[in-house]
């Protein structure tokens, strides 16, 4: 019990002691996230500190865009598991180039995942959209959309753009050199130039273009360049980062070589797509020493300016190829979402914000 005696406070020593513990507990816990995020190297190569030239939307010096997604489940389950976090400073969903399914309205796709660009910014108003294009090589798809017949659905995705007032960053058949979209480069670059041409036509000026590697072994071992549209048609570099993580902060030659002809071409580097796909566990650290350690002492060294990680479940997610990638949300340990947020809190990492657009050289 707590009683009042002339002026003071009593409180029993067992409680007092029991405070005092709970504090000191909650010390080593703060003490031990803080270890965790300073196995982060940040150091930076300067040889990709550069400025960039036919960019969009690109943060300042020093800054790093951090997006979430990709699903509307996913996007769900971490607001609900995050409520107090800061927001992110950007949200992902996917789309085809074939419908316009999963923009102005919602869609389930066949692997189970919904999508709903325009829900993304009713609910988010300070936040960027990342917007996933696929196109694929197989049935026709490239070619068809280069010879025209989506245009329809071409045009109503740049009319519903241009009416969310704020940045986009479009990723034009997204990992392009995978083996698993089987895209032909001269099939590649026609259509991708034909969307981008298509796009302005229709006035669009608020969509920056992603190129996005799959940054690993390409489809027929054609070299990076073969698939380049053009520094006229590219705003933005990307990569996929996946299992190359685990391997150490150096991603592979296929990475490096997509990076190396970024700096050449002067372009900024996001990574599209990220996650650790054999899974966080309820208990230990590990996969932060392996695999989280290594990512963000990338993003440091080679100088990334956007980071999208992909908050999923691959077990419940039917795509082929994957069936070894494991339950890889971030709130199934409280230790790993705690450094997380510790390391993303910083000023380094621009989250939702009514500035942020303003930062990354949007005029609304």
């Amino acid at each position: 019990m707590i009683r009042m005696a002339s002026s003071f406070l009593y409180v029993p020593v067992a409680l007092t002691l029991a405070v005092i513990s709970c504090a000191s507990s909650q010390a080593e816990t703060n003490e031990g996230i803080q270890q965790l995020v300073a196995k982060i190297d940040n150091d930076v190569d300067p040889r990709f500190v550069y400025d960039y030239e036919k960019a969009k939307f690109a943060p300042p010096k020093g800054k790093t865009l951090l997006i979430m997604g990709q699903s509307v489940e996913a996007i769900n389950e971490y607001l609900d598991n995050f409520p107090y976090e800061p927001m992110p400073g950007g949200w992902a969903a996917y789309w085809a180039v074939t419908e316009i399914s999963g923009v102005t309205e919602a869609h389930t796709n066949v692997v189970g995942n919904t999508h709903h660009h325009q829900m993304l910014v009713d609910r988010f108003p300070n936040a960027v959209v990342h917007s996933a294009m696929w196109m694929v090589g197989t049935w026709d798809i490239a070619k068809n959309t280069a010879n025209g017949k989506y245009n329809d659905i071409i045009r109503q995705y740049s009319k519903w753009a241009k009416s969310t007032n704020r940045p986009i960053y479009l990723r034009i058949g997204y990992e392009f050199d995978g083996p698993h979209n089987a895209l032909e480069p001269t099939e590649y670059v026609k259509a991708y130039r034909h969307i981008v041409d298509l796009m302005r036509s229709e006035g669009v000026t608020n969509i920056a273009f992603v190129w996005h590697s799959y940054a690993s072994p390409p489809y027929k071992k054609y070299p990076i360049t073969e698939w380049y549209p053009g520094d006229d048609y590219v705003d933005w570099v990307g990569i996929s980062i996946f299992g190359h993580a685990y391997g150490g902060p150096d991603m592979g030659s296929d990475a490096d070589k997509v990076l190396e002809f970024a700096r050449d071409h002067k372009k900024p580097v996001m990574i599209a797509e990220t996650n650790p796909v054999a899974g966080i566990e309820a208990e230990g650290t590990e996969v932060w020493d392996k695999w989280f350690v290594n990512l963000f002492s990338f993003v440091y060294e080679k100088n990334i300016k956007a980071v999208s990680f992909i908050n999923e479940d691959w077990n419940r997610v039917a795509i082929d190829g994957i069936e070894d990638w494991d339950d890889a949300r971030l709130y199934n340990n409280q230790q790993i979402a705690d450094a997380w947020f510790q390391e993303t809190g910083k000023d380094r990492y621009l989250k939702a914000s009514p500035e942020l657009f303003e930062q990354l050289g949007f005029s609304q």
